[in-house]
């Protein structure tokens, strides 16, 4: 057996601390391991990963979302399964699962995996939450500040508030043709995104679906008053959101940024899907999504 370890270098002590415990764990059971840190450049750090899942049966992921993302897109055709050792920013994946750190760690050899769904949009898969409109805005202004406290985050959309300038969206939604002024429309496989906003309180990540969360565009005082209601997850009573499951959904609309697990992963047009039972995750034994 081989472990594949995928880590983007750091001094946090989290992150020391969990590569140090997964090798000595490794060695003490004489399981073979493979390190990959990761370099910031997505398609070379895809390669290694994707070479090295070939030949390995269990990918861990230390770090963040963005981490977890890169793995994902590296493992998601092989035969590893995936587990991970939160220890990023917002970990809003891991969020939903409410674990410590050492049932994470215990996930990886002793409880049995699970098949999860997994999203995809264009040509990238995502394990969380993909977006299109302010959340994508937000990311591309913290920019290299993505790695800082999770608060920036909440800071930077709460200011950008005040001069975001909407797009119309363009879209296809359960079969049906849709046009609006958009502020964020979000595609969720999990719960939660930014950093512990609770976006989708009731996605599952095993029901084959996407909660889909399409907000419209208004006035600035409107704005504010929805984020508000989105921190203290009431934005289900917003008049101007619509909420709906679905397999698949399609937007024309050109040149919109698009993110996926707090990544920027391009523009649209774009086709979003789900995948059903895509891949096995460990997950912890003490408990599933709450």
């Amino acid at each position: 057996m081989q472990l594949l370890i995928i880590v983007k270098p750091s001094v946090k002590k989290a992150v020391l601390e969990h590569l140090d415990w997964l090798k000595k764990t490794c060695e003490k059971k004489n399981i073979l391991y493979i390190t990959v840190k990761t370099t910031g450049n997505y398609e070379y750090d895809l390669a290694s990963i994707k070479a090295n899942a070939q030949k390995s049966q269990i990918a861990v992921a230390i770090g963040g979302d963005g981490t977890l993302n890169l793995a994902l897109n590296g493992v998601i055709n092989s035969t590893c399964s995936l587990a991970i050792l939160p220890c990023g920013t917002g970990n809003d994946f891991a969020r939903s699962f409410h674990c410590t750190a050492k049932q994470w760690q215990n996930a990886i050899f002793n409880a049995p995996t699970h098949l999860i769904d997994i999203g995809k949009i264009n040509t990238r898969y995502f394990i969380n939450v993909a977006g299109v409109g302010f959340d994508a805005h937000v990311i591309k202004q913290l920019g290299h500040l993505q790695s800082m406290a999770a608060w920036r985050y909440k800071w930077t959309s709460f200011k950008s508030l005040f001069t975001y300038r909407a797009s119309t969206l363009q879209g296809v939604f359960l079969n049906k043709q849709s046009e609006y002024p958009n502020l964020i429309t979000v595609f969720a496989n999990s719960q939660y995104f930014g950093g512990g906003i609770k976006i989708a309180p009731r996605a599952e990540i095993d029901d084959g679906l996407l909660d889909c969360y399409q907000m419209q565009a208004s006035s600035v005082v409107n704005h504010l008053f929805s984020f508000i209601k989105l921190l203290f997850k009431r934005h289900h009573t917003l008049k101007r959101l619509t909420y709906s499951q679905l397999k698949e959904a399609y937007i024309t609309t050109k040149n919109l940024l698009v993110e996926a697990d707090g990544e920027l992963v391009g523009v649209t047009p774009a086709v979003i899907a789900i995948h059903k039972q895509a891949i096995n995750f460990h997950i912890p034994i003490k408990k599933r999504l709450q």
